[in-house]
């Protein structure tokens, strides 16, 4: 059951880094082979800039996915895993070879 549950974290953020590469590489994409000029008979209406200031027109469809769907995918994996690690507890920082805690300066107590 354990290893079902690291491999469903792992997974969750390989999904989250692949949407979030996928945007980007449309971003890319975009720059390079965006319409530059509006075209109400193909739906290109939306203004959209990308990459450096190059201003591109895209579909409703195309900002949607590029604007909300991606990175809202790639957010809310992040966001799910780090909820299912703090529940089930397998990612946690463990304890250097001396026996001290990595973070054990962020954790004392400061004295008056």
């Amino acid at each position: 059951m354990e290893a079902l549950q690291k491999s469903l974290i792992i997974a969750l953020m390989v999904l989250a880094a692949a949407f979030w590469i996928w945007a980007l590489y449309l971003d890319g994409l975009y720059c390079e082979h965006g319409a530059t000029t509006a075209s109400v008979a193909e739906g290109r209406i939306y203004s959209r800039t990308v990459c450096h200031g190059h201003r591109v027109f895209l579909t409703g469809k195309e900002k949607f996915n590029l604007d909300v769907l991606y990175p809202s995918i790639a957010i809310g994996s992040v966001l799910i895993a780090g909820l299912l690690d703090l529940r089930w507890k397998h990612f946690v920082h463990k304890k250097d070879l001396q026996g001290e805690d990595l973070f054990y300066w962020y954790g004392r107590k400061k004295k008056r």
